[in-house]
């Protein structure tokens, strides 16, 4: 049963797309699958990066802590996203730690054995050079997001991305994630829903048509 459940996850993860039976069957060979309680560390900065995760179920955080110790978002991962694997293709101690946001499963693979078996494959090939593509995609939305634009700006975009549900996720962690004190982010928010360019219902913050008309950002 666990292996029919491996095999059904690996066939939504784009980075085993174009792999045959045999090949998915090889990965669910050398892969496990272990559930993380909501707040729980997946790995720390610092340890062996012997396994390649990715998300199932749920959303893992990855982030650094600053001098003050106060925890720096780096990255979120969503559901069939592999979580920092360029620390795995170096073969380094992973640069930042992860924790889940929420119950979540992650598929772990043996990094060694994987390498072993399917770094001369053409079609992984390809496919790691497209995450690889997406991750600096996301760096650059993130460097954005956290040098070039104001607080206001931050929610906005956070917004038009993501909806803001604080039944599943703290109001301070969506703080943290924008950088911002939790004070600022229910100032924009109080402000944004005023203007009728968002609405609340049953705790989630959702953008309206209004918000979704504007051209830009940069015209909020």
């Amino acid at each position: 049963m666990r292996s029919m459940k491996k095999n059904k996850e690996l066939n939504f993860i784009s980075l085993f797309a174009g792999l045959s039976k045999d090949e998915i069957e090889k990965i669910v060979n050398i892969s496990t699958i272990k559930k993380i309680n909501k707040y729980s560390i997946l790995f720390y900065q610092g340890d062996d990066s012997n396994y390649l995760h990715i998300v199932l179920r749920g959303k893992i955080e990855v982030y650094k802590v600053n001098a003050k110790g106060k925890n720096i978002p780096l990255n979120l991962f969503k559901p069939y996203e592999s979580i920092a694997e360029l620390s795995n293709y170096k073969g380094i101690a992973f640069p930042a730690t992860a924790h889940a946001l929420e119950d979540s499963e992650i598929l772990s693979i043996d990094f060694k054995k994987f390498k072993e078996e399917f770094f001369s494959h053409p079609v992984i090939v390809s496919n790691i050079l497209e995450s690889m593509s997406n991750k600096i995609i996301n760096l650059e939305k993130f460097i954005s997001s956290n040098i070039t634009m104001n607080a206001t700006k931050r929610v906005i975009y956070h917004l038009l991305e993501n909806k803001i549900d604080l039944n599943a996720q703290k109001h301070s962690e969506i703080a943290d994630q924008l950088n911002i004190s939790p004070v600022t982010l229910s100032r924009i928010l109080k402000k944004l829903k005023e203007n009728k360019a968002i609405s609340l219902e049953n705790n989630i913050y959702k953008i309206t048509q209004k918000l979704l008309k504007m051209n830009s950002i940069n015209q909020c």
